[in-house]
């Protein structure tokens, strides 16, 4: 990390020495006169040291002085980027001109510069002049220590420079997906899971799974939770990481949460306990818990008494590297030991990633040394996945011998049992990436990382740097691409339909954490129910501590912790105050994440805490490093204005502060501001006028246009560089035409998801108007949503097929439009939710135009989910033959609330899967039709009595789900094809199925009654 530190560093005194910020300093201080020569002669003497660092980072693995004098090389380095932080001024604050186009305004920019704070407020002092030279003279002193160490300048190999460039010729990821060399233990331990032996009858047992780290252990548990056989003997699957925190009420918590799939408000073991046994009731289960350490039976007794109330033949499979934590988890059926892969499988994933992309003639050449490589991997996955990205990057013989001959491969006893090849790994990578993946050794084990949030870190620690062409945020995705691409980030599957903002999260595994937590000992430290690892934390730069709901306070020694420059809140509190002297100690704070200091919807602090909070961050404003500042989920009610002096501030998020009402009036000073989240913050009613003179914001996930105060929608003219998601609020207060054409929406080329959103009051004719001008960019919108809006036709451009991206399409409380807008035409459309209440017919306006199909014959080409909702004069449905090819790609229908549908149409698509009606009286007719329908899903409809008797002659229908129709009282004959029949909360339909008509669904191979499976 040093090194990655040192060049940031480096480039950045470059930077300040080709621009002319010397000498705008020189005019505004005296004492900065000599501030060049002592930059110039600080990064000379940075240079001749920075050829030696990727040797003093291998060294220091087996010698504490070299650690020792890296860590006071770091320190420097540190205090040199806090002071040109200090140097380098702020542009001004863009003003209005009398014409309010920001295009007239002449001359040069103002700055402001940064060293009235430094000199007159610092708690250090000094000038900027004898800053510089106090850490010249610590330089100098380490330059010269440097001759006691025997460096080796030409190492065997140097950070993975042409890693881009191989990135860019190759496939960025492999398929982790198939697992190779696994499928005997699979199955083996899969026959123990669904085995049902008589000594086993009737008790909970458990099957652990052993090993070392690395060999896929959790990756094998994953494959058989999923397993088709393991599917469908269980009733209820539950996974919990625990690691080493083995904690009984934290794993008692989240196994509840995970069964229930919402945050629970208990807290004690005792309710906590009993809660669990009412919900593992009756029911066979199968819990995974993955990365066990703890092999104290005290502890396993206490936890295991939460279970006994499971079915007999429920299962609790646990992954651990302790063969003494498996004979602990009593009583255990089976302890499965989980090997190195055999040398042939070892070859295969190894060349199936290294050789990816290269010639078949590239691959014979290299894999003489790629079999020795493979040797030194000892059988390990996830060290051949590592080696293998490493490989894969290496484009010579000469490269890959260097690999091979690497003395890294020698180092025993690294830390932990950490692998040579994940040590070559991370130094073979460039040195941008070194720092980038370092740091996140600030977050605990199996901490889930957002890209999104983890790249704006990153941005607010300098790591990302600037190429003068593209977003700061595309860099770091690339970043963060390129380390997931190396297999030192693992992808979490998030499954979701048509997220339109693809949420892409990721783990790091557990030997690679420990690798980065070595690297970074004394520069990263967790704190744990108020303790860490860290000997002093006076030397911590970065940190975080895991917060429970019994958390009411910051850790303590963090007031002491005057480096400082990330401090994260990992988990939900009820923080209330800091200490006093936190703000004035940590004046390097860049991060600062308070996140989640309540509940959602669960623990409501009184109002006295909004006040001790607002209070407590009054003194933010010494912050003037800050850059990142996140206080999501809080119940803060307004920011200090002190926050408008933040200037370097580039990230703010207050997403879900459900009290919060007012921002600060200055913001618009933040000129560095680049992303303002105010998602669901329901209380805040306007924002402050000036906002749209923040030119560097990417990010405005909310604008609530004013009324009588705050900014007028005209603010959005100049925010051009808006990207991602942007709700408008409030549009009924936009007085004309001329008022919403201010706004230039279709200038926003970036805004990818976008909502228009009314309160539903209004003058008619008006609205209409002012959404019309209000036509956004089709350049990149994938996601468009109109809510409230009270006109009585839609706006011409909404079926525009020049919106040739949008996928995701939802208009919500249209209740004056009689008649549906012509959407056939979008070629791209997927999923399709309209909720207008006036609508009667839908027929051929709604698919493209009066002649028929909207592209060339086909209308909605793509769609694959439809959704009616609250259509309560909905009466018909009509799709003719001559209205073309309608919805060929349409996998599932909803339709809610829409009492007055008589009948589906004729000639729906064939392609029809999955069927969901609710809320309705009777059923619509027409099922014969539903040659390929697969599920159909009946909910709360309370008056319907019977099912058509075409349902039971539907020969593709395999799942049938009812839910709360307590009139219902049969199923019709048939259902021959049916394998799963569900049905809850329908007493009269139960009670029948159960008796007297048993013969009619007896065949059916999974019956579940009232949540619970009785076949």
């Amino acid at each position: 990390m040093a090194e990655a530190l040192v060049s940031m560093v480096m480039e950045k005194i470059r930077e300040a020495l080709v621009s002319k910020v010397m000498e705008k300093l020189g005019e505004e201080v005296d004492s900065v006169g000599g501030a060049q020569a002592e930059l110039e002669k600080i990064s000379s003497t940075f240079e001749s040291i920075q050829a030696l660092l990727n040797d003093a980072e291998i060294i220091q693995f087996h010698n504490e002085s070299m650690q020792l004098w890296l860590k006071k090389l770091k320190d420097v380095a540190y205090d040199v980027e806090d002071l040109l932080d200090e140097m380098i001024p702020w542009p001004e604050p863009e003003s209005r001109t009398d014409d309010g186009d920001d295009r007239q305004r002449k001359g040069k920019r103002k700055w402001f510069s940064f060293l009235s704070w430094t000199d007159g407020d610092d708690t250090d002092n000094g000038s900027i002049g004898d800053k510089i030279k106090e850490v010249t003279a610590k330089l100098d002193q380490i330059a010269a220590d440097k001759n006691k160490f025997s460096f080796q300048l030409n190492h065997s190999f140097r950070g993975g420079s042409d890693l881009h460039k191989a990135n860019s010729q190759t496939s960025s990821l492999v398929d982790e997906s198939k697992m190779l060399g696994r499928d005997t233990d699979k199955d083996i331990i899969i026959s123990k899971l669904v085995s049902r032996s008589n000594s086993e009858e009737g008790r909970i047992s458990v099957i652990s799974i052993v090993g070392v780290g690395g060999l896929g252990k959790t990756t094998l548990a994953q494959l058989i939770f999923k397993d088709e056989r393991v599917r469908k003997h269980f009733d209820v699957f539950l996974w919990v990481c625990v690691s080493d925190d083995f904690d009984v009420v934290r794993l008692t918590k989240a196994i509840i949460e995970d069964a229930e799939g919402v945050n629970t408000p208990l807290t004690g073991l005792n309710p906590l306990q009993s809660k669990l046994l009412q919900t593992l009731q009756g029911k066979r289960f199968l819990l995974v818990l993955d990365d066990v350490w703890n092999d104290n039976s005290e502890k396993w007794d206490e936890l295991w008494l939460s279970f006994q109330s499971g079915a007999p033949g429920s299962k609790i499979l646990v992954t651990t590297r302790s063969e003494k934590v498996a004979k602990t988890c009593m009583p255990s059926a089976y302890m499965h030991e989980l090997k190195g892969l055999s040398y042939d499988d070892c070859w295969l994933l190894f060349s199936r990633i290294a050789f990816d992309g290269r010639k078949v003639e590239d691959c014979r050449a290299l894999e003489k040394i790629g079999r020795e490589i493979v040797n030194k991997c000892k059988g390990v996955p996830l060290s051949l996945k590592v080696i293998g990205s490493v490989m894969r990057s290496k484009r010579t013989a000469h490269d890959w011998q260097d690999i091979l001959e690497s003395e890294t491969w020698e180092i025993r006893d690294i830390a932990k049992g950490i692998f040579p090849a994940l040590l070559l790994s991370y130094y073979n990578l460039p040195v941008h990436l070194k720092q980038c993946f370092a740091y996140c050794s600030v977050f605990p084990k199996d901490y889930q990382m957002k890209k999104d949030g983890l790249v704006k870190l990153w941005l607010a620690q300098g790591f990302i740097k600037p190429d003068g062409k593209r977003e700061m945020e595309a860099i770091g995705g690339e970043y963060f691409d390129d380390l997931l691409a190396q297999s030192l980030f693992q992808k979490v599957v998030i499954e979701s339909e048509y997220e339109e903002e693809e949420e892409v999260i990721c783990t790091i595994h557990d030997l690679l954490h420990d690798l980065i937590q070595f690297i970074t000992k004394n520069e990263c430290c967790i704190f744990e129910n108020g303790k860490s690892y860290t000997s002093s934390v006076l030397t911590v730069r970065h940190s975080s501590f895991i917060a429970t709901r019994e958390t009411s306070h910051i850790p303590s020694p963090l007031r002491h912790a005057k480096k400082l420059r990330t401090l994260l809140q990992i988990g939900g509190s009820t923080i209330s105050t800091i200490p006093d002297n936190l703000f004035h100690c940590a004046r390097s704070l860049r991060a600062f994440d308070l996140s989640g200091t309540i509940f959602t919807g669960m623990i409501f602090l009184p109002i006295s805490s909004s006040i001790k909070i607002k209070e407590l961050l009054i003194s933010i404003g010494l912050l003037k490093h800050l850059r990142y500042l996140d206080l999501s989920h809080s119940p803060i009610v307004e920011l200090p204005e002190s926050v408008s002096s933040l200037r370097n501030m580039q990230t703010l998020k207050l997403n879900f502060c459900s009290r919060l009402q007012r921002l600060p009036s200055g913001m618009s000073a933040m000129v560095c501001l680049r992303h303002l989240e105010i998602d669901e913050t329901r209380a805040l009613k306007y924002l402050p006028e000036g906002l749209g003179r923040i030119s560097s914001l990417r990010t405005l996930s909310r604008f609530i246009v004013g009324g009588d105060g705050g900014c007028k929608i005209g603010e959005l003219k100049r925010l051009d560089s808006l990207q991602g998601k942007l709700i408008i609020d409030h549009l009924e207060r936009v007085g004309s035409v001329d008022e919403a054409k201010e706004a230039q929406l279709e200038n926003k080329l970036h805004i990818r998801v976008l909502t228009l959103r009314m309160s539903g009051n209004g003058e008619v004719e008006r609205m209409e108007n002012v959404v019309e001008a209000l036509r956004p960019s089709h350049a990149n919108l994938e996601k468009l949503e109109i809510r409230g809006y009270i006109g009585s036709k839609f706006p011409t451009w909404i079926g525009d097929s020049s919106f040739s991206n949008l996928v995701k399409l939802i208009l919500m409380d249209c209740n004056n439009c009689t008649q549906l807008p012509g959407l056939g035409r979008l070629p791209s459309l997927k999923y399709l939710r309209i909720v207008a209440g006036l609508v009667k017919r839908v027929g051929s306006e709604f698919y493209g135009n009066s002649s028929g199909g909207g592209m060339n014959g086909v209308a909605f080409p793509k769609l694959d989910k439809l959704e009616f909702h609250n259509m309560y004069e909905l009466e018909e449905w009509e799709l003719r033959l001559e209205d073309g090819d309608i919805m060929p790609s349409l996998h599932s229908l909803t339709i809610y609330k829409c009492p007055k549908l008589k009948a589906l149409p004729t000639h729906l698509s064939k392609s029809l899967t999955s069927l969901c009606i609710t809320d309705m009286t009777c059923l619509p007719y027409g099922w014969k039709q539903l040659e390929s329908l697969e599920t159909l899903t009946i909910y709360y409809c309370s008056k319907l009595r019977s099912l058509p008797d075409e349902l039971g002659q539907l020969k593709s229908l395999r799942s049938l789900d009812i839910y709360n129709c307590p009139e219902l009282r049969s199923l019709p004959q048939g259902f021959q094809g049916l394998t799963h029949l569900e049905i809850n909360e329908s007493q009269m339909l139960a009670e029948r199925c159960k008796g007297e008509d048993w013969s009619n669904t007896s065949h059916i191979p999974s019956i579940r009654i009232d949540y619970k499976r009785i076949k």
